[in-house]
């Protein structure tokens, strides 16, 4: 059976309920104080507008990651659809210069992915998942943007890279309550509620649960 996505579904679903769960830090305010200390080292905190305004001077992978996210917490939190486009963009840059510096970041390939949904590039978007994957099949702090990404471009995804994401789905399904995701196995009906693929969802967890029994 072949499993569609609405039309109507807009990547700008994965924006605003899936970044905030890659953010370093909760808040813009508190991901700028921690963006800042990477790279500035300086005694003093600045604000988003000043971190946006001055990126990276060296080369760090992980300073230019925590600016991509910075940047995508930016457009999360704007309302004008040109400056969204004009932070996505800026972010996009810098989580590419992020991977070419330490191209081994799982969580870099992953907000990549996000990026590139909410950029329409969605053939980037998988090929970034996929990597991400590949480098931490199991990481669990990945498990839920990424299956949010992965069922989003569900169809767009090879054999391999749908039963990645639908073990991460099962990683989800399973894990208790926490601060980030106080009702996993509701945010995760929510989410597919929203994408119109609850039998899908239904289907995979069931499979996935069956496996570990």
């Amino acid at each position: 059976m072949v499993w569609r996505i609405p039309a109507f579904v807009l990547a700008s679903i994965l924006l605003w309920q899936a970044a905030s769960w890659f953010a370093e830090s909760r808040g813009t305010a508190a991901l700028a104080g921690y963006v800042h200390a990477a790279w500035w080292e300086r005694g003093e905190s600045v604000g988003p507008e000043t971190l946006l305004a001055s990126p990276p001077a060296r080369p760090d992978g992980r300073a230019w990651s925590a600016y991509a996210q910075a940047l995508v917490a930016s457009a999360r939190n704007t309302p004008d659809l040109a400056v969204r486009r004009q932070y996505l963009e800026r972010a996009d840059e810098a989580a590419r210069r992020a991977l070419r510096l330490s191209p081994a970041q799982a969580a870099t390939w992953a907000r990549l992915a996000l990026i590139a949904v909410n950029r329409g590039n969605n053939s980037l978007a998988a090929a970034a998942l996929s990597r991400s994957l590949v480098l931490a099949p199991r990481a669990s702090r990945l498990a839920w943007p990424r299956a949010k990404v992965g069922l989003y471009l569900w169809e767009q995804l090879d054999g391999e890279g749908q039963a990645a994401i639908a073990a991460d789905l099962g990683r989800v399904w399973r894990q208790p309550p926490g601060a980030e995701l106080p009702y996993p196995r509701q945010a995760v009906m929510r989410y597919a509620a929203s994408l119109g693929v609850e039998r899908l969802v239904t289907a995979l967890i069931r499979k996935e649960e069956d496996g570990a029994g």
